[in-house]
C-alpha cells in the first residue's frame, strides 16, 4: 500500500478500514491472533456490508488470564477458519485502505505478519493524546472503552474483534470531524501525521 508524502485528500475522500484482533497476549512479537474484525469507513461513513469477522482456528496454550477478557473458549477456538483464510479476507479488505486501528501495536504487528501492511496505519490513540496535548489536557484514560465514553461513541461489546473494530470505526469520524471542524478542514495527511503510533 503507497500513500504519498504529503496527502491533501479530504478525509471523506479516502477509503479507510478499521481492524482489531483478539490475540492469546498482548505483546506484539508473539501474540497470535484468535479472532478479527474489520469495518469498512468510505465517504466519511461507515459501510457495514464491507465488513467481516473471523475466529482463527487455535489448539495451543490460552493463559487462563486471557479467557475473561476476549471470551473466546477452545470449543470456538478449535472451530474457526484456518489463519490462511482468515488473513486472505484481511489481505482483501485492507488492500488500497488506510487501516484504523486504537492502540495499534498488536494491529501493526499482526497486519504485517498477516497482509504485508507495513505503513499508513491510524492509531486513533495517538489522535486523541496529541489533541490533548496541544491543549494542555491532562492524560486521560485511552483504552478505546473509556476514549469512547469520552467523545460519546457507543461501545459495541468490547474484547471482541468485530464490536471493537465497529467502535474505532466510529471514534475515528467523531474525531475527523472534530479536527474539521476546530481547523475548517482534516485532509488525510492530518490523520495519518496525528495518527502515528
Amino acid at each position: 500500500m503507497l500513500f504519498r508524502r504529503r496527502d491533501d485528500r479530504d478525509w471523506r475522500d479516502a477509503e479507510f478500514v478499521a481492524v482489531d484482533f483478539e490475540t492469546t497476549s498482548g505483546d506484539p512479537r508473539t501474540a497470535r491472533p484468535l479472532s478479527v474484525g474489520w469495518v469498512a469507513i468510505r465517504n466519511g461513513r461507515v459501510r457495514l456490508g464491507a465488513a467481516g469477522y473471523h475466529i482463527i482456528a487455535y489448539d495451543g496454550h490460552l493463559p487462563h488470564e486471557s479467557l475473561p477478557i476476549h471470551g473466546l473458549f477452545p470449543q470456538q477456538l478449535s472451530a474457526g477458519v484456518e489463519l490462511e483464510h482468515a488473513a486472505g479476507r484481511l489481505r482483501a479488505a485492507v488492500a488500497d485502505r488506510i487501516v484504523v486501528a486504537h492502540g495499534a501495536w498488536i494491529e501493526r504487528a499482526l497486519l504485517g505478519r498477516l497482509s504485508g501492511v507495513q505503513a499508513g496505519l491510524v492509531d486513533t490513540m495517538a489522535i486523541v493524546r496529541r489533541l490533548d496535548e496541544r491543549v494542555g489536557s491532562v492524560a486521560q484514560p485511552a483504552s478505546l472503552s473509556a476514549t469512547a465514553r469520552r467523545f460519546g461513541v457507543p461501545q459495541l461489546r468490547a474484547h471482541h474483534a468485530f464490536g471493537d473494530a465497529l467502535t474505532t470505526a466510529l471514534l475515528l469520524l467523531v474525531l475527523a470531524t472534530r479536527i474539521e471542524r476546530e481547523r475548517r478542514g482534516c485532509v488525510v495527511g492530518d490523520l495519518l501525521r496525528l495518527g502515528r503510533g
